[in-house]
């Protein structure tokens, strides 16, 4: 089935980016994608763990959580510059043994760029389909082991040694009758057929390691590194300023191709998240504008001096969604007065907001990392975030991110949406190596999401998209509640931070967690 021109156009402009760029992923340490939504009648949870590697083997879980009589649930890749048309027949992904209501498969990512996972679930309730967004980008090099690099070098060096005899042996006797003795000038030419040999096989050997080393180096030119940014604060005028400016040399040449242009996700061009790097002990959540064509610029807002981390969301229009890293140092003079935010009480809402400020901009005061481990966490308002821990977390796992908001007097409290959702997350690891921000939805970006599944509309040429229902399957939860579908990619210290809206205000509160090793690791 040839695609339409709409989604020619929409699978081109996003290969053209992913491969100009090597693709990035929407968040930063790991590429892994989580959805949870609806899929027509049915409800379910997609977790695609990517192998870090490319060409690579991909593996994708389906947890089934509402709808009954599910016979068959299939998974395929989807290239972004082919789509639909040149994708490999789905693969099914058979129930996973002893679980209940969980499927997997897998999948190969043979190059790098953009996919969408197409998974498709069938049964007594009907039939739906659901796309998530996937970024197939080379983040390591996998080790070789002692034992291997011996036994393949054992090998290598029987062969070499096995061939040059051979070599030998064909010149001083291949043509001798059975029981004749070979005489001294073929004794001679053996030996000068065995020393020509290696000599040639050593070259071969020579310039299969020199074409290995280039192989090796230009994989490791591909191992993706979030675009190069700079930062600066602004304290002349009118209040302290950020500015980012990306001027990473990809950006640079190929943000005029079609599709390059940002497009708002939840009605922002940029999402910015703001971490304290020595305590974590301040958090803003803005959302800066542009001020030229590589420069996004927002309010400062009262955080307290230090070095800050930088991690800004920004979607392209092809569905492109990279997260930009970087450092800033927010000095005394651009802090709150005294150096400490406007309110220094953990979790403390912004007491003014400034004209030129989005009205969605958040930050807060949190208590110092490795001090919130507590499944509760007071909030300046009298409120209380509780986290409902299905278990002490292990990194690899399929968990659900859960927590429950109570008024000062213990009642359930009314979530409000905030940008669209009943929540944000924003998890990362203490040492600042990983960061991912989490919706209900789970990491995919939805404008993404929305591009892949128009895309396929338009190669059947039905023009919409019935059967992918791309909410989030928010029925479960209370309504003080709010889930985000996640796995811990590695073990170690980990903090989450959760921000809420009641009341008209953003309330933001803080967890850390110990991550154990997975025993089968």
């Amino acid at each position: 089935m040839a695609p339409g021109p709409t989604a020619r156009l929409i699978w081109t402009t996003v290969a053209l980016i992913a491969a100009a760029t090597a693709a990035a992923a929407a968040h930063v340490g790991t590429s892994n994608a989580y959805f949870e939504g609806v899929a027509g009648p049915y409800g379910m949870r997609v977790i695609v763990r990517t192998p870090g590697v490319i060409p690579g083997l991909a593996q994708a879980s389906v947890r089934i959580l509402s709808g009954e009589g599910v016979e068959r649930v299939t998974v395929r890749p989807l290239r972004s510059d082919v789509g639909l048309d040149g994708a490999p027949p789905p693969d099914a992904a058979p129930p996973v043994r002893g679980e209940t209501d969980l499927y997997s498969g897998e999948l190969w990512l043979m190059t790098a760029g953009s996919y969408s996972v197409e998974v498709t679930v069938a049964g007594a309730e009907g039939r739906g389909t659901v796309f998530v967004p996937v970024m197939a980008v080379a983040e390591r090099r996998l080790p070789m082991t002692f034992a291997v690099g011996a036994a393949l070098a054992g090998a290598g060096l029987f062969l070499f040694v096995g061939a040059i005899t051979l070599f030998g042996a064909a010149v001083r006797e291949s043509v001798l009758a059975p029981g004749v003795e070979p005489d001294r000038t073929r004794r001679r030419r053996g030996r000068l057929a065995m020393a020509l040999g290696a000599l040639a096989l050593g070259a071969a050997l020579g310039g299969g390691w020199t074409w290995w080393d280039a192989v090796d180096a230009a994989y490791r030119g591909r191992i993706y590194q979030p675009w190069s940014t700079s930062s600066a604060i602004d304290v002349s005028g009118g209040g302290p300023r950020l500015t980012l400016t990306i001027d990473d040399p990809a950006w640079l040449a190929n943000r005029h191709l079609p599709g390059a242009a940002l497009l708002p996700d939840h009605g922002k061009l940029m999402h910015m998240f703001l971490v304290e790097a020595d305590s974590l002990s301040a958090f803003a959540h803005v959302h800066p504008v542009t001020a030229g064509e590589d420069v996004f610029t927002v309010p400062l807002p009262p955080l307290p001096a230090g070095q800050y981390h930088i991690f800004a969301d920004i979607v392209h229009e092809n569905g492109f969604a990279p997260t930009l890293v970087d450092t800033v140092r927010v000095p005394p003079t651009a802090a709150g007065a005294g150096g400490t935010a406007v309110d220094p009480s953990p979790g403390a809402a912004p007491a003014t907001t400034s004209a030129a400020r989005d009205p969605d901009d958040s930050w807060a005061r949190l208590q110092p990392r490795g001090a919130s481990t507590s499944a509760a966490y007071a909030l300046p308002s009298g409120r209380t975030i509780r986290w409902e821990r299905e278990g002490p977390p292990v990194h690899d796992r399929e968990t659900t991110l859960r927590f429950a908001v109570a008024e000062a007097d213990g009642a359930p409290a009314a979530l409000e949406p905030y940008m669209g959702m009943l929540g944000h997350a924003a998890v990362l690891r203490h040492d600042g190596s990983v960061f991912v921000h989490l919706h209900p939805a789970g990491s995919i970006n939805l404008t993404a999401q929305a591009r892949f599944a128009a895309a396929e509309a338009a190669d059947v040429g039905s023009g919409t998209t019935p059967a992918h229902a791309m909410g989030t399957h928010a029925a479960r939860e209370p309504a003080d509640t709010v889930a985000f579908p996640f796995v811990f990619p590695r073990p170690g210290a980990w903090r989450i931070v959760v921000q809420v809206k009641i009341g008209g205000a953003v309330e933001t509160a803080a967890f850390d967690a110990e991550v154990a090793k997975a025993a089968d690791s």
